[in-house]
């Protein structure tokens, strides 16, 4: 085993010692997970539909622009009948 493997293996260890011991500490460990998820979560969304955020602009605009293409040329179909 190396540094990392013994590091995570104690970690673990004293975490379940923890839950063994005390009954809140396990439901702690699962409300603590829930709201790093959570962060996580939120915080993906906050980056993902920021509006000066690059990548998202660069996609809507294509989007938009391919439904005003395609409205165009319907409104060119019915206006040519």
């Amino acid at each position: 085993m190396n540094t990392y493997d013994s590091t995570l293996l104690i970690i673990f260890c004293i975490i379940g010692y923890i839950i063994v011991v005390d009954k809140n500490a396990a439901q702690y460990f699962i409300l603590l997970t829930r709201v790093i998820t959570l962060n996580v979560e939120r915080w993906y969304w906050i980056i993902r539909l920021h509006p000066k955020n690059f990548v998202t602009t660069w996609i809507n605009n294509r989007k938009y622009d391919k439904i005003a293409r395609q409205i165009y040329k319907e409104f060119q179909d019915r206006s040519d009948q």
